[in-house]
């Protein structure tokens, strides 16, 4: 059973999944301090890199966006381009934009400016066959598609509405792009409550929402409840130590040692540590006990955190090659159930181990 959790206070929009009452994953924004990831501009090229094959992009903020082009394609000075940020700013780093542009529907992801075709990682055999099949058939002309989870088993009809949808949207883009003076906004994709919808909402999904202007929003929505109880939302459905642990820098394993975050521009790293737990008996279960604890929640807070990128674990130093390999298949076993593309690449020979994760668009 799907639960969505929707706080709203203060101009912070909050939204907790659950399955099966465990928070699967979390959502935050703020009026005042929008997300940029997903929103496409009409910008001006400020200054090209051509050693680089890069630019840097003004769309009308304090700081230049940085554009990687990967391609021989050459810009001038005040050139207006189209552009959409995939990276959010970290540190002294700006944020950073492709020209690749991406609109999510609920059913597939729309690609009107190159002509891919892909399906779900999560979606296999003879469904995403049938699928991959369905989107060649149904794709405009040199555009591509991804088609989302949410399609299995969907028939073509219900892909034709989401795509007739997203060429609309492209349509609007476009016609916006032609008629604005750059720099210029085109396209956000800042609506929390409608990217819920889109990203979380399914058929057996139960809504509570604690504000009455987004309760009347969802109205037409099955299965939508107004809260009004005396406790803070997240509070009656027990999750408010839980969403507090998304913002420490240090969290505490159950057999009594911690894994510590640290997030820098370049990875984030995660340190893990026995703490006062040495086990009564045979030392080396104990660190892979600990391990496999760290393992566990790490796995879990990624997904929570959203954390993207490069990712390196210190785990405890083992000496047994066999827990080694416990720990490995363990680690690639979980990343599976991650809907977000996450893949452990190896242990290094210092016992570093190395992830690759896709944050969420």
């Amino acid at each position: 059973m799907r639960k969505i959790i929707v706080n709203h206070k203060s101009g912070r929009t909050c939204a907790a999944v659950l399955i099966d009452n465990e928070l699967e994953k979390f959502y935050s924004a703020h009026e005042d301090n929008p997300q940029l990831v997903g929103n496409i501009y009409k910008g001006r090229v400020k200054n090209f890199l051509a050693g680089m094959r890069a630019a840097f992009v003004d769309i009308g903020r304090d700081k230049n966006i940085f554009l990687q082009t990967n391609s021989p394609q050459k810009f001038s000075i005040g050139q207006d381009i189209l552009i959409q940020i995939e990276k959010n700013a970290t540190g002294a780093k700006a944020e950073s934009a492709t020209l690749n542009i991406s609109l999510a529907g609920r059913f597939l992801i729309f690609l009107p400016t190159f002509g891919y075709i892909g399906v779900s990682n999560k979606i296999r055999g003879a469904e995403r066959e049938r699928l991959h099949k369905l989107a060649k058939k149904i794709r405009p002309k040199e555009a591509g598609l991804i088609v989302r989870t949410a399609a299995a088993s969907c028939d073509e009809n219900i892909l034709l509405e989401d795509l007739a949808r997203l060429k609309t949207l492209w349509e609007k883009i476009l016609e916006r792009f032609n008629k604005r003076k750059s720099p210029a906004l085109l396209y956000s994709d800042n609506d929390l409550v409608e990217k819920i919808i889109r990203e979380e909402f399914t058929a057996d999904a139960e809504i509570i929402v604690d504000n009455l202007k987004i309760y009347r929003r969802l109205a037409e929505f099955p299965r939508v409840t107004f809260y009004d109880g005396s406790a803070q939302i997240f509070e009656a459905f027990g999750l408010t130590e839980e969403i507090a642990n998304l913002n420490k820098r240090e969290l505490p394993l159950p057999s009594g040692g911690r894994i510590v975050f640290d997030k820098t521009e370049a990875l984030t790293a995660i340190d893990v540590n026995t703490g006062k737990f040495i086990g009564r008996n045979d030392f080396d279960e104990t660190i892979l006990k600990t391990n496999l604890e760290a393992a566990e929640l790490i796995l879990k807070q990624l997904k929570l955190r959203d954390t993207g990128g490069i990712i390196i674990v210190d785990f405890i130093d083992m000496n047994s090659e066999a827990h080694k390999k416990i720990l490995m298949n363990f680690l690639r076993e979980r990343a599976r159930l991650d809907s977000n593309k996450t893949k452990i690449i190896d242990m290094t020979p210092l016992g570093l181990v190395e992830i690759t994760r896709q944050r969420s668009l």
